[in-house]
């Protein structure tokens, strides 16, 4: 990236080491921020590191797992401790622990609450604490689409999203007289290592996949990097309190069964005028 709309800031991404995350913190760190990641694996954070660096930024990997609210809570706080400031705050470690209703566990419901909203909310609460006595800041929570459209055996994993939603746009309330925002983007289907695992590497799947998708792709983590860090910007300035779905076009779309159009026989289908 050419653009340096960070530089002399400092950010945290969680989930950083792999697909939306990993691609995050390079592009925050390639924009000039001193980039903190967190994730629980540390070699893929130092395989991170040693990119980053390479190209001249300024990176720190954390091993860490989100569900520890209290690590967690003091990774920011100590972050800002050391650098004075802390500009902005994404959200992004994943935990989707499918099943159907009928099927999962109470275990398996906290499971998806656990990281999905517990460790949101004491991440924003960690992060407003610095940001509102500094007058600035910026926290980009990172949802999924499925947190506005239903689907099978992911009650669980869509209603902990919801509520990421519903939170962010009250702790956008809260925050916005101290000029700090909080937004929301929601990705549709990305060619992540999670949607792969998902999907088995079934090229058919994914191509299927791709084919209810308006503009017929699947979408890549550079570009819900793109979405992240345009609305932890300046640029985003006057913009709080948003749910941005990044989804090539799912979530508007309207479902209409395929049907043969040569059966029509050339009849009027647009109906009567």
């Amino acid at each position: 990236m050419s653009s340096k709309r960070y530089e002399g800031k400092v950010a945290i991404v969680t989930g950083g080491s792999m697909g939306i995350g990993r691609a995050t913190a390079l592009q925050l760190a390639a924009e000039g921020a001193h980039v903190v990641a967190c994730a629980r694996r540390q070699a893929k954070l130092d395989e991170l590191a040693q990119e980053i660096t390479a190209n001249g930024g300024s990176f720190c990997g954390v091993a860490l797992d989100v569900s520890d609210l209290d690590a967690f809570a003091a990774l920011i706080a100590d972050t800002a401790a050391e650098h004075g400031r802390l500009d902005l705050l994404v959200n992004n470690a994943p935990s989707v622990v499918g099943g159907m209703i009928l099927d999962q566990t109470i275990e398996q419901w906290r499971a998806n609450f656990g990281v999905c909203v517990e460790s949101v909310f004491i991440g924003v609460q960690a992060a407003m604490k610095i940001m509102q006595p500094q007058g600035s800041g910026s926290i980009v929570n990172v949802s999924s689409v499925s947190s506005l459209r239903a689907g099978f055996a992911a009650g669980a994993y869509s209603a902990a999203k919801a509520a990421v939603n519903q939170f962010t746009q009250c702790a956008a309330m809260e925050a916005a007289p101290y000029n700090v925002r909080v937004n929301v983007v929601a990705p549709g289907a990305v060619m992540t290592p999670g949607l792969e695992a998902s999907t088995m590497k079934n090229k058919a799947m994914q191509d299927a996949m791709a084919g209810a998708i308006p503009m017929q792709r699947i979408g890549t983590p550079e570009e819900m990097a793109e979405a992240i860090c345009f609305l932890g910007s300046d640029a985003a300035g006057f913009i709080t309190g948003v749910i941005l779905p990044v989804d090539g076009g799912k979530t508007p779309q309207m479902h209409i069964p395929d049907f043969d159009l040569t059966a029509l026989n050339n009849q009027d289908i647009a109906g009567d005028t």
